[in-house]
């Protein structure tokens, strides 16, 4: 006879396992799920509860990551720069770029992509899912005659499983299960516009992007082991553990649960010190703080977290290592590796999922304006524009739109202006000149005529 027991238990595990994979972590809430760990099911009771164990005990869901500060502001600082870039549809044509406010897609991402959200708050939330999750993901309305997008509706990432087809082309397919909602099923078909947007993070398998939250479970999860170590230190009074001795002993067992819970009773309360009877003697065990190096601890679990999510500490304010000198450049270091890989990842998605093939090939695209992250301080920002204004990179009206001011009256700003004594290089060289073009020279005769001739010259 098979052991219906490990039968069972290995079923329950496959299912689980499977619910993992398809489900990154989601949480079921107002779920008891002990008895599931107890029971050898970790896969099932990380479904139910939202979140593996990690080493430490703990479990680690994205609510639960969230509640720890250094998570939320990894999350808060990539997701909030992302939703404030402003996010701007252009075309560009034989060379010339432009901004291509007729599309629809131009208001879409720059002012609103739906009746309901704002375009900040739709990119916050979509690269929270990408950081927190792994994927992001929107369902895109488009015009039923051109196929143009015009509408961009978020989705539940625990809602959308992407999959390939069983047989035939294997063609990508997304499966959207909404609470109270008919499943739909969205088919990735070559040539033909997309119904789904799909912003992936780091993956494997080229369809599903890896929860950081599961992929870091054991950093995160020391990390929330140490701040519920910290709370229970001194919700007990800053007390450490202890065992009371006793030089006599108890008759029975009646005296002995009588002795107990008489103690706890009064002395349960962190404030109430004992007062100890002669046979009794207290002795405390553990370590201290200063022993399990406390502050350290939660120093390092700081650049810990840090590095899953590609920021520097001094972006959730640990200036432990940040001075006067390098803060402007660790403010372009974020920039450059911490923000760029999101920007590109949605920038190639767009053009990917939204945009038509007739679209992609009249040379629209997605593009963030990041120069107010790169902006520097006044005196900076004025040595550039001379500079630029100098070389004809910038016009004066350029320049005062930059820093929000109106252009100059009457069209005197759109003018661009370049030093005299500058040439381009490899351009005409000057010519040889003849006998005829010789420098003129004074006339002969007296001083007076001299004189006359060298004023006509200088006037």
């Amino acid at each position: 006879m098979p052991d219906k027991q490990g039968l069972v238990k290995r079923a329950m595990m496959k299912i689980g396992s499977l619910a993992v994979k398809y489900a990154g972590g989601i949480s079921f809430d107002a779920v008891s799920a002990g008895w599931y760990l107890r029971n050898g099911f970790p896969n099932i009771y990380s479904i139910l509860t939202g979140g593996m164990p990690a080493w430490s005990g703990e479990a680690v869901s994205v609510e639960t990551a969230l509640n720890h500060s250094v998570v939320w502001a990894c999350n808060k600082i990539i997701s909030e720069s992302i939703g404030f870039l402003p996010a701007l549809v252009l075309q560009e044509k034989n060379g010339a770029k432009r901004l291509a406010t007729e599309h629809p897609m131009y208001i879409a991402m720059h002012d609103m992509p739906n009746e309901e959200v704002t375009a900040q708050a739709f990119m916050e939330a979509l690269t929270s899912h990408v950081l927190l999750q792994g994927n992001g993901y929107a369902q895109i309305i488009r015009r039923s005659s051109t196929g143009t997008a015009v509408q961009l509706n978020g989705l539940l990432p625990q809602n959308v499983f992407p999959d390939r087809e069983k047989g035939g082309s294997r063609r990508l397919v997304y499966v959207v299960k909404e609470p109270g909602v008919p499943d739909k099923t969205y088919t990735v078909e070559p040539g033909k516009p997309h119904d789904i947007l799909h912003i992936r993070g780091l993956g494997w398998d080229g369809l599903r992007g890896f929860s950081v939250i599961t992929m870091g479970r054991q950093s995160i999860g020391s990390a929330i082991a140490a701040e519920r170590n910290t709370a229970r230190f001194w919700a007990y009074g800053g007390r450490r553990p202890y065992i009371l001795n006793l030089d006599k002993k108890f008759q029975n067992d009646e005296e002995f649960n009588k002795f107990r819970d008489d103690w706890e009773k009064v002395y349960s309360e962190p404030q109430r010190a004992p007062i100890l009877e002669p046979w009794v003697k207290l002795q405390e065990i553990g370590t201290t703080m200063r022993e399990a190096q406390f502050i350290e601890t939660r120093m390092f679990i700081v650049s810990e977290i840090c590095r899953w999510f590609n920021v520097s500490p001094h972006l959730v304010h640990d200036l432990t290592h940040a001075t006067f000198s390098n803060v402007e450049h660790l403010a372009l270091d974020f920039v450059k590796f911490s923000l760029s890989p999101w920007i590109w990842r949605w920038r190639q998605e767009f053009k990917r999922c939204v945009l038509t093939a007739q679209e992609r090939a009249a040379g629209y695209y997605l593009n963030f304006d990041d120069k107010d992250l790169l902006r520097g301080d006044f005196l900076t920002r004025m040595q550039a524009y001379s500079m630029g204004l100098q070389n004809a990179v910038f016009c004066p009206d350029e320049v005062r739109g930059f820093e929000e001011m109106d252009p100059l009256p009457d069209g005197a700003g759109k003018h661009y202006h370049i030093q005299l004594n500058m040439q381009s290089v490899g351009g005409d060289q000057p010519q040889k000149q003849g006998p005829d073009s010789q420098t003129p020279k004074p006339p002969a005769g007296d001083e007076d005529e001299k004189r006359a001739w060298w004023l006509r010259r200088i006037a």
